[in-house]
């Protein structure tokens, strides 16, 4: 019996602030004259807390099938363990500062190399079990640099789920684009 009393006492508590919560609630108590004003999402900062990918600028769109055809190459290289096709197609990311971010990776130094086979197999196990692997949207995020770099949103549906990647690309030695960034959430600074 005590329990139930403890029970009935608890909810009508929560009832109770409930009730007092709603009505003091700045929101409801508006009035119908109070209009809000129009905020140009074009203007409007953007916080990395506040970035949704559906409203980043857009990249050039003919450089989707080439992305594409980039993506499905590393992809294939990853799953036939093929790593000095797979280095020509990531951007270097090691301790010489000279390199960084400017050159491939080299398959031939064994450092690179492990890096190189470690993408590869974070890659292999991302598209292991597909259905699908879809290419959905290209945005374009300026860096620091002064470069563009194209992001392209990569969805791998499988019957466990759906795996959202973002891989970003910049032109190597004004060549071809090459990863240079995956990343599974997208902040825009």
């Amino acid at each position: 019996m005590m329990k139930k009393r403890i029970w009935f006492l608890g909810g009508a508590v929560i009832i109770a602030l409930f009730v007092l919560g709603f009505s003091s609630c700045k929101s409801c108590n508006k009035s119908d004259s109070v209009q809000t004003a129009h905020v140009d999402s074009v203007s409007a900062p953007v916080t990395p807390q506040a970035a949704v990918p559906a409203n980043l600028p857009h990249a050039d769109s003919s450089l989707a099938p080439v992305l594409a055809k980039i993506m499905d190459d590393a992809f294939d290289a990853s799953k036939k363990k093929d790593y000095n096709r797979l280095a020509s197609h990531l951007v270097y990311r090691g301790p010489d500062m000279k390199r960084l971010g400017y050159d491939a990776f080299n398959p031939k130094n064994a450092y690179e190399r492990n890096v190189v086979r470690i993408t590869g197999e974070v890659f292999s196990k991302w598209s292991k079990d597909c259905e699908t692997v879809d290419y959905a949207r290209i945005f374009a995020l300026a860096q620091p640099d002064g470069r563009e770099m194209p992001v392209l949103e990569v969805i791998f549906v499988s019957k466990k789920g759906v795996n959202r990647k973002f891989f970003g690309f910049l032109p190597i030695n004004n060549e071809d684009f090459k990863i240079v960034d995956v990343t599974s959430t997208l902040q825009v600074p």
